[in-house]
């Protein structure tokens, strides 16, 4: 079944169950979908669309705003149960109705965020969409892997807060494009803030993680690209360099950037002027594992050994070994950012080698 089909279902689902009259909606094979049970009926021979026929004290009419689905109810005064399925009929094209107009606005921004069109064709979608031009716009990019039978889109637009000037953008099955307004945003905090309240809800509500990315603000509906361009390369490289992490802020990642744009020749290299067969020894898992959590603690010494469960001196001693053979005092800013970069260059390089060996 379409996604689209899914998503009819899903806001019919939250209606139908409600009325009093009792009706269901199947498919053209008697299956049940509303409600959604693992029950088949023998449907009957079914004329056009409109037209209901009785069969063992059931009603059945197919669809006329979807001849895929079935309408069935008990009712079976003739003159009620007609009643009924008009009203259903009416509802079911209302919906779907809305999800067209809806599914028009999703593509026009789809191709908004892609870059799609033309100057042109820009002025006329915004104009035939009534888009506002220049509201300042940013791009949040939220990833699901474990969606399962619903979409991304299909579960943030149920659960996702947002204002009137928000719009929600199904991108594919696991990806959806939030493009929120920014106007009442002061920085980036709020932006981080708001993704992991979003974090929150989905994992509270139904369990299930998200990573996001997040673009900077752009001024105009003609610079969304960017924006989406930004939070999908912040998750890309987040993914490498801080895999820990599910929020990525693209304007905070310029380290990052800078080695993700290296040539994977050039950081193999510089990486192995530090990291090579001489210094095997000296950079063991737990030395590594000492110097990343200094830097995580700002080079505070007394940090740090609280947090690795050692004494001060043990901390002091492990540098000291590290600054006699490679001549590098990670306690000094300078030190600490070149041994921090060529570390980082691994990730560069292997990054590049996986992605070479894909093709």
């Amino acid at each position: 079944m379409m996604v689209m089909d899914n998503r009819l279902l899903y806001q019919l689902q939250q209606v139908l169950p409600k009325l009093h009259a009792p009706i269901s909606l199947l498919d053209v094979e008697g299956n049940s979908l509303i409600p959604n049970e693992d029950i088949r009926f023998t449907l009957p021979p079914l004329p056009q669309a409109g037209t209901p026929v009785s069969q063992d004290g059931r009603l059945y009419q197919i669809c006329t705003a979807n001849t895929n689905w079935v309408i069935m109810t008990t009712i079976t005064e003739m003159d009620a149960a007609r009643d009924a399925f008009m009203l259903c009929d009416a509802m079911i094209a209302a919906v779907i109705q809305a999800n067209e107009a809806g599914n028009d606005l999703n593509n026009a921004y789809q191709r908004i965020l892609q870059n799609e069109l033309s100057l042109a064709e820009l002025d006329a979608m915004v104009d035939e969409h009534r888009i506002q031009a220049t509201l300042p716009r940013c791009v949040l990019l939220m990833h699901m892997v474990q969606v399962q039978q619903r979409s991304a889109f299909e579960i943030l637009e149920e659960l996702l807060p947002r204002n009137s000037s928000d719009v929600l953008v199904a991108m594919d099955k696991h990806t959806a494009a939030f493009i929120k307004d920014a106007s009442g945003l002061e920085d980036e905090d709020e932006l981080r803030q708001f993704a992991c309240a979003v974090q929150e809800t989905l994992l509270g509500e139904i369990a299930l993680p998200v990573t996001i990315g997040i673009g900077e603000v752009a001024r105009s509906v003609g610079e969304l690209h960017g924006s989406y361009r930004q939070a999908r390369r912040a998750i890309e490289i987040g993914r490498v360099y801080a895999p820990e992490r599910t929020i990525h802020v693209y304007r905070s990642m310029m380290l990052e950037r800078f080695l993700s744009d290296l040539p994977a020749e050039m950081a193999e290299h510089y990486h192995g002027l530090l990291f090579n067969r001489s210094t095997a020894r000296l950079f063991s898992e737990e030395m590594l594992y000492t110097i990343e959590m200094f830097f995580k603690k700002d080079l505070n010494l007394s940090d740090t050994a609280r947090q690795l469960y050692i004494h001060r001196n043990t901390l002091v001693y492990r540098l000291d070994k590290v600054q006699r053979q490679v001549g590098l005092d990670l306690r000094k800013f300078e030190d600490a950012v070149t041994f921090k970069m060529l570390l980082e260059m691994r990730k560069c390089g292997n990054n590049k080698a996986k992605a070479k060996k894909s093709r």
